[in-house]
């Protein structure tokens, strides 16, 4: 990531920061919920009388008072005149913020003997009423291939309940590979025709040229990066949270994480017990599943999400894509294959990166409105809107790399050729639109270095009960590997949302109380509790 010309005393951090807001496509705002009933109290019993008042449950599981600690060994640096004028969504008018920039230094031990150093950024959101550290630190911790930490903590600090920011400080946190230190080694057009590279289709050697791209991106890194590339992993995540700990000078951490950042977070908890302070898991992934298992939950999350997709569409006056949407991407898939569109930059938009483009946008419902036009547009030779989607992956700031890398990182498993087609011909039957997609994704991992030792989540005994938050119609993860994941954990309650899209938080005002309840008065429901969309 380039620094800022002219200014090197800022934090690269900032630099990154700046320019992850201006590549922003669209903010994740708060959706539209649905209230629970309310109970009346007072009402009379059948005689006339009053009721006697409801008994008051029993306390629930404890978990640590936040302490404020002491990050006077974080150089951070007012940063709120370059942030707040890019930032992707409002500020409300009951709050008026402060941000804060700084780099985390972190050693990567490399097997040769060498010693290198690199950095992650971190950023500081606090009101302007307080001073930054007068309040507890909340990490924030984004997903490999989403949202760098920091940009998510900027944007939480316009959208969460004002009580949260005067408890506490949301502090953001890249990981390896975003941000300040972005993994950026794969040449471009190899990065864009894996994206192009279709096995579903008739083209017999498209199996060896992605087995050749996948094996050109691992030695590019590997010329770059040397023997630390499986270093970019949830293992290197949750080592760098208890650094990030230490620093800001707290006994305990309260944090949230989404997708494998909420995975990194299971882990420290796992590894750093004690360290452990109010914890929320957004989407965690599915800790029982192997490479394989963990691809086709994927693609059947995927194929659910886009029938609610759909169905979102069809329910509203004109939607663009006919009465059987499915139908119509599929058309739209076949006669990509037939003959590719071309964008005004001269990027092609062919039938695989046009679905990887749906699976981005499926991760938004806000957004579902603007993919269906995008869709409908590239269905009269238009590919303009969908191939906006792919800068998440291949732009400036793209998020290829550091995706495929923690996805090769976290497993041991490695998948050959002909058993990635025995999967692309099945999943092409038993999920029509995604399945050949997330079966040739395989295929990527199989030349990349095998880790030694991978994180691997287990339970979490010795650590505060943890909240885990679930939605049904995930394009990433059914319903049901979140449940799994919290059942792994063991000190868990869970909060189901019944919503569609990536994570819960803060999008309805049900979700957001049972968050806000844990983080600001350190409540943790006495069971499960169901949230409607």
């Amino acid at each position: 990531m380039r620094r800022s010309a002219g200014r090197p005393h800022r934090p690269a951090a900032l630099a990154a920061a700046l320019a992850a807001f201006g590549l922003l496509l669209c903010s994740c705002a708060v959706g539209p919920s649905i209230r629970p009933p309310v109970a009346v109290q007072g009402s009379s019993s059948g005689n006339g009388a009053p009721e006697p008042p409801p008994r008051r449950p029993p306390p629930g599981p404890q978990v640590p008072v936040p302490d404020v600690g002491d990050a006077s060994g974080v150089d951070f640096i007012d940063c709120t005149g370059d942030i707040q004028p890019v930032l992707p969504v409002p500020i409300p008018k009951d709050r008026a913020l402060r941000f804060d920039c700084a780099d985390m230094p972190v050693d990567t031990d490399s097997d040769n003997g060498r010693r290198r150093q690199s950095s992650i950024g971190l950023m500081r959101v606090s009101l302007t009423d307080q001073p930054p550290q007068a309040r507890p630190p909340l990490l924030v911790l984004g997903d490999s291939d989403g949202e760098t930490g920091t940009l998510r903590a900027a944007r939480l600090a316009a959208q969460v309940p004002l009580s949260v920011l005067q408890h506490f400080t949301l502090v953001g946190m890249d990981r390896r590979g975003e941000g300040t230190s972005r993994l950026d080694c794969a040449p471009p057009d190899v990065r864009e025709d894996i994206l192009d590279t279709d096995l579903s289709g008739t083209d017999p050697t498209a199996a060896g040229r992605l087995l050749d791209d996948a094996r050109q991106v691992v030695q590019e890194c590997y010329l770059t990066e040397g023997d630390t590339l499986t270093r970019y992993d949830t293992a290197d995540t949750a080592q760098d949270v208890e650094h990030a700990r230490t620093l800001l000078g707290v006994r305990t951490l309260s944090a949230l994480g989404l997708g494998d950042g909420a995975r990194a977070l299971e882990v420290w908890a796992q590894n750093s017990p004690n360290s452990v302070g109010r914890i929320v898991l957004d989407a965690p992934p599915d800790p029982t599943q192997d490479s394989v298992g963990a691809a086709e939950a994927r693609a059947t999350a995927a194929e659910a999400a886009f029938d609610a997709f759909g169905q979102s569409c069809t329910s509203r006056p004109g939607c663009p894509l006919g009465p059987n949407p499915r139908a119509s991407l599929q058309q739209l898939a076949d006669q990509l294959r037939g003959r590719p569109q071309t964008g005004q930059d001269g990027q092609q938009l062919t039938a695989s990166a046009m679905l990887h483009a749906v699976l981005i946008g499926l991760d938004d419902p806000d957004g579902w409105p603007a993919l269906a036009g995008a869709i409908a547009a590239a269905r009269t030779g238009n590919p303009t809107g969908l191939l906006v989607y792919l800068d998440q992956l291949l732009g400036l700031n793209g998020r290829f790399d550091l995706a495929l890398a923690t996805r090769c990182n976290d497993t041991t498993q490695r998948v050959s050729p002909p058993q990635v087609m025995a999967l692309v011909n099945k999943w092409r039957t038993d999920h029509p639109l995604f399945g050949g997609l997330m079966a040739q994704q395989l295929l990527l991992c199989t030349a990349w270095p095998v880790p030694s030792d991978p994180a691997r989540v287990g339970p979490a005994a010795a650590a505060p009960p943890m909240l885990v938050l679930t939605t049904a119609v995930s394009p990433r993860v059914p319903e049901q590997g979140y449940q799994r994941a919290a059942d792994q954990l063991g000190p868990a309650r869970v909060v189901n949302w019944e919503g569609a899209g990536r994570g819960a938080y803060p999008r309805t005002p049900c979700v957001t109380a049972a968050v806000d309840a844990l983080w600001v008065n350190g409540t943790v429901p006495q069971t499960s509790v169901l949230c409607p969309p």
